[in-house]
């Protein structure tokens, strides 16, 4: 079973700036371009794999409040054979949040996810400045292993972060009034919809975010977004 590894990112500055798909209003966020800092961080080089994820379900005894659709890909409370290497997917943003919390990490901001992607020299893609999809997973029939596709790793040698599965980065709350918490969602995914109107779908660029309004329990749960942790490091 795969171990995870982590790389360091020093103290960095850099012009942020995200876009996505509009058909309809807006999603009310500060798109840029702003200057934001980041780091110092160590950050996973992987998603978290199932065989990760079931390690830490045995140390931490950790369940969910609401376990509706949780893990609904596994049987019998662990991962099916020849799984453990693959993202583990149909966890909510909470349950990535313990398993981050456990183990003295979190899940990276917005700005720290695009640069762990980009890089210093601001990369459209993971891999370089052109879109090739030979160097990812996109349009398969499902998740591959996390250390899969080594020619597209990032500049800072993170796997995956473009296709594959889409990554979770920390809750916002909404600031036009206030009170609704949602996500933003990285990287695209293996899955390629026939149909779209909101949302674009397979792989993406490192300046491409969806936002996700959390809704609790099983609705907050998918088959096609997983997570990868960063630590702060003095």
């Amino acid at each position: 079973m795969l171990k995870q590894e982590t790389v360091r990112i020093d103290e960095a500055k850099y012009i942020y700036r995200v876009s996505h798909r509009i058909m309809e209003g807006d999603c009310q966020m500060d798109h840029g371009p702003k200057l934001v800092k980041v780091g110092p961080i160590e950050a996973d080089i992987y998603c978290v794999t199932n065989g990760m994820y079931y390690e830490f379900l045995q140390e931490s005894g950790y369940r969910p409040y609401d376990n509706s659709g949780f893990l609904r890909h596994w049987n019998a409370g662990i991962y099916p054979e020849g799984y453990e290497d693959l993202p583990v997917v149909w966890v909510s943003q909470d349950d990535a949040k313990a398993y981050a919390s456990f183990y003295g990490k979190r899940l990276p901001t917005e700005e720290e996810w695009q640069y762990l992607a980009a890089g210093p020299e601001k990369l459209k893609w993971p891999w370089g400045y052109k879109k090739d999809y030979r160097l990812c997973n996109v349009f398969g029939e499902g998740p591959e292993p996390v250390n899969s596709h080594p020619e597209g790793r990032s500049p800072f040698g993170l796997f995956n972060m473009c296709g594959n599965v889409w990554e979770y980065t920390t809750e916002r709350i909404e600031e036009k009034d206030g009170s609704h918490s949602f996500i933003t969602l990285r990287g695209g995914s293996y899955y390629t919809a026939h149909y779209y109107w909101h949302s674009e779908s397979g792989a993406m660029r490192n300046s491409s975010h969806l936002k996700v309004h959390l809704m609790g329990g099983a609705m907050d749960r998918y088959a096609t977004v997983g997570f990868r942790c960063v630590k702060e490091v003095i």
